[in-house]
């Protein structure tokens, strides 16, 4: 019987605004965002997404200052 893989390396993860190993919260928040964000190409939606991530991170900091 086939396994599942899993991603063991670190990913951007918009739930949280960081690089890790994202858990399956992580992938809902990130496919939410990728179907709700369809009408982009491939790589606007790359950008648009990394964007949205480092915005995250930004906000992460400045609560934590």
């Amino acid at each position: 019987m086939p396994q599942a893989t899993t991603t063991t390396h670190p990913t951007m993860c918009l739930k949280h605004g960081d690089f890790h190993v994202m858990d399956s919260d992580c992938w809902d928040v990130t496919l939410d965002w990728y179907f709700s964000s369809q009408h982009l190409n491939d790589q606007a939606s790359r950008d648009a997404y990394l964007a949205a991530v480092e915005r995250q991170m930004l906000d992460n900091l400045i609560r934590n200052r």
